[in-house]
C-alpha cells in the first residue's frame, strides 16, 4: 500500500471515529430530555403523612409549566404558579399574583415527587419532612 492509501484509510477511520462520537452525544442527551419528560401532568397526593388530614394535600401539575397545590380542606388558601424541571429537580414557584412567592424543591424518583426541605419554603398548614412523597393520583 503507498502512502496516500494509508493516509485515506486513516482519515476514513477518524471521521467513522467523529461521527460515532456525535452520535453518541445525541443519544445521551436524547437520554437526558426523555428523563426530564418522566413527570407527566396531572394530580400528586401525598403519601403516607401522618398529619390529620393525610392524602388530601395535593399537587396539581399543567402541561403548560403552571401549577397549584391545596394543603388541607380546612383551609381555602390555593398556591399556584410555574414549575419547571432540570434533570430530575422540580422547582416550584408561587409566582402568581397575591400568592407568597415561596419556593419549593423536589426530587423526580420513579415517577413521584420527593420533598427536598433544604432550601425549600415549605408549607404552612402542613409542613412537609425531607423526602415527603407525592404519587400521581389522576389526570386533571
Amino acid at each position: 500500500m503507498d502512502e496516500k492509501m494509508k493516509l485515506k484509510m486513516r482519515m476514513s477511520k477518524i471521521k467513522a471515529i467523529a461521527l460515532l462520537c456525535l452520535l453518541s452525544a445525541f443519544f445521551l442527551s436524547a437520554c437526558q430530555k426523555s428523563k426530564e419528560a418522566g413527570l407527566k401532568p396531572g394530580v400528586y397526593a401525598l403519601q403516607d403523612n401522618e398529619s390529620e388530614f393525610p392524602g388530601d394535600f395535593t399537587i396539581t401539575l399543567h402541561s403548560d409549566g403552571t401549577f397549584q397545590y391545596y394543603e388541607t380542606p380546612i383551609s381555602s388558601y390555593i398556591g399556584m404558579g410555574h414549575y419547571s424541571i432540570k434533570d430530575d429537580m422540580v422547582t416550584f414557584k408561587e409566582d402568581v399574583d397575591g400568592c407568597s412567592g415561596d419556593v419549593n424543591y423536589y426530587r423526580i424518583v420513579d415517577g413521584e415527587l420527593l420533598f427536598k426541605s433544604k432550601d425549600s419554603s415549605n408549607y404552612r398548614y402542613v409542613p412537609l419532612e425531607d423526602g415527603a412523597s407525592f404519587a400521581w393520583k389522576s389526570e386533571i
